[in-house]
């Protein structure tokens, strides 16, 4: 497999496994290849999949999944042998185990009014939300970037969601404009085009009778969990909206929300363009 400056890689059993570098920033520098990648879950790879994920050299993973996702698809540690694996509910500050629950509980109401387009709806104000609920692991997704404990990968269960947030985050410090942030975002689409139907919910797959939450998404209709599956480019533009009305940019939430500095963004900066 060659991995030098390609947006998608192709390693088996994974999906959405991109690279975040090539893209311009608007003064014009580029963020580095190699450095940073999106993906989705890494619990399914084969053999030859396991070779080419550790042959990346892979320094940190930001897992940014629920814990019941978490422990019932693991990460396959032979293909991130050096890397330090960080979790949403270990970073989390506060009381996590409700987070999770009232964040399942808003998802099942829309599920329960056999609405497509309820469930489209709180995926869309769902994405804002994710600014907080990930706070303390955006953050420190952030200051290992800054401390170039590179390649780093982030990914949640489809690589989509939880994922897609945080690459804007990072896309935005960076000073990659907002069209291409949404274009990134979109590619998602067409690398997951069949992700409902090859995955029992969310990427995963696992045992019949599994009872997490990414099982229980492909007992509903495929019509009603659609929304859930789809890159729909009014989530991104909800998200870029909200943080342009309340921030001004991803730099002031940064500020404000991440405790960061300027000199944070600059040092970021500084390791990952040229």
């Amino acid at each position: 497999m060659s991995i030098k400056n390609q947006r998608i890689l192709d390693i088996p059993g994974v999906i959405n496994f991109r690279d975040l570098g090539g893209y311009q920033t608007q003064d014009t520098r580029t963020v580095r290849w190699g450095k940073v990648y999106r993906s989705a879950q890494l619990d399914r790879m084969t053999d030859q999949g396991v070779k080419d994920m550790a042959a990346l050299g892979i320094k940190t993973v930001i897992d940014l999944r629920f814990s019941d996702e978490t422990k019932r698809y693991p990460t396959l540690l032979d293909a991130v042998p050096d890397a330090d694996i960080l979790t949403w509910h270990n970073e989390f500050d506060g009381d996590t185990a409700e987070k999770s629950q009232a964040i399942k509980r808003s998802w099942q109401q829309s599920l329960d009014s056999n609405d497509p387009a309820q469930v489209r709806e709180a995926m869309r104000i769902n994405y804002p939300k994710k600014l907080y609920s990930h706070q303390a692991i955006y953050k420190t997704m952030l200051m290992r970037l800054i401390d170039e404990q590179t390649p780093l990968v982030f990914h949640c269960a489809a690589g989509k969601d939880r994922t897609g947030v945080a690459a804007a985050l990072i896309l935005s410090l960076l000073g990659v404009s907002d069209q291409v942030i949404i274009e990134d975002y979109l590619i998602t689409q067409e690398a997951t085009e069949n992700l409902l139907k090859s995955f029992h919910a969310g990427g995963a797959t696992g045992p019949q009778g599994n009872s997490d939450f990414q099982h229980k998404l492909a007992s509903y209709p495929r019509a009603l969990v659609q929304p859930v599956f789809d890159a729909d480019v009014s989530y991104i533009k909800t998200l870029m909206t909200y943080i342009s009305e309340q921030y001004g940019g991803f730099n002031q939430y940064a500020l404000d929300v991440l405790g960061f500095d300027s000199s944070h963004i600059e040092r970021l900066r500084n390791r990952l363009l040229v």
